[in-house]
């Protein structure tokens, strides 16, 4: 039986779930993934912040394992073997483990989004044609007003927009990974340096605390309130030490994302067909508006259509109007028109 028969069943049979509600499915899922049913108990599995505010614990804190914590209700051999067939059901159905999102059956799936109010596009097969529409104009075109459009015009304006990155290349691309590259060796080096021993010191204190207590020589109420402050002063660095790893592998990305589609182009290969192994390497999204179509790539720049070049162009306005080298970029492309505009 599949979760939603078993809630289903229960539901049907007058059986209560813990707070007299109706059995849903996912009700159904979580106490069949649930371990403490083996007779373990997993220790903290949520925590809360210095806002009181309780998060799961996605590895910010230690979690413990005490085996035979309690008496079971399943043993492990068949807990594992639920396990299994919830990864099996879970696999025919399309779906990721431990994600719960859909895996995509077509190129475009759950890439194409509207720019009016955020909804996925649903693919229609139509007469002689293929088409994306907006999930609620299909309900309603009173919910929004943005119309299909064919898989066929996706496809031209992808490659149109690719031919203009291959002749635009040295004007847009090179000067965008140059200055990723500086923004990537920005210094960060002493900060981090700098939270790393704030962290060996708290636990240095932490160690003397424990030793003065054991020897009698400070008071067990202050011995839980100082380690408790040098806790929370270590969670906090250590979510800093992680917001700088993480701005730094993100510039990291952009900067090889932005190599690999300057690699490209310097290929040459301008496309005169649609070619998917480009558009599965670089594009993230599209973005669908009621009069233009907005391409996200995996390097970060958003890419729309274009629009005639100003005469009194300098490429230091540019850079005064817009400080982030993706934004730079990205009104570089919109204002080059054709291979004529980069003469000169």
């Amino acid at each position: 039986m599949s979760a939603s028969q078993i809630a289903k069943g229960l539901s049907h049979k007058h059986i209560p779930t813990k707070r007299g509600g109706q059995w849903r499915s996912n009700t159904v899922i979580n106490i069949l993934r649930n371990s403490n049913y083996t007779g373990d108990m997993l220790c903290q599995k949520t925590y809360r912040d210095d806002q009181y505010h309780r998060h799961f614990n996605q590895g910010e804190l230690t979690q413990y394992l005490i085996e035979d914590h309690h008496p079971s209700l399943v043993n492990h051999e068949t807990f594992n073997r639920i396990q299994a067939l919830l990864k099996e059901a879970a696999q025919k159905r399309h779906i990721e483990t431990d994600s719960h999102k859909y895996q995509h059956h077509y190129l475009f799936s759950g890439k194409i989004i509207c720019g009016n109010c955020g909804t996925t596009f649903k693919r229609q097969t139509r007469p002689n044609k293929i088409c994306w529409a907006c999930q609620r104009h299909l309900k309603s075109a009173k919910q929004c007003p943005i119309k299909a459009v064919p898989e066929a015009s996706l496809e031209v304006a992808f490659c149109n927009m690719m031919n203009k990155l291959v002749y635009s290349r040295k004007f847009l691309l090179q000067p965008l990974l140059e200055n990723l590259q500086v923004q990537a060796n920005s210094d960060t080096h002493g900060r981090l340096n700098s939270l790393t021993e704030r962290i060996k010191a708290n636990n240095h204190k932490a160690e003397t605390l424990t030793e003065l207590m054991q020897s009698g020589l400070i008071d067990k109420s202050i011995y839980v309130n100082q380690t408790a402050q040098l806790e929370q002063d270590t969670y906090q660095c250590r979510e800093k030490v992680k917001q700088l790893h993480s701005r730094n592998t993100d510039s990291a990305n952009s900067f090889e994302d932005v190599r690999s589609l300057l690699h490209w182009c310097q290929q040459d290969q301008e496309l005169s067909g649609f070619d998917k192994t480009p558009f599965q390497d670089f594009v993230q999204q599209i973005v669908v508006h009621s009069s233009s179509v907005v391409f996200k790539l995996k390097c970060g720049l958003k890419l729309t259509k274009a629009v005639t070049i100003d005469d009194h162009f300098y490429r230091n306005i540019i850079r005064q109007r817009f400080n982030k080298p993706i934004k730079q970029a990205e009104y570089l492309y919109s204002i080059i028109e054709s291979e004529g505009d980069l003469i000169g």
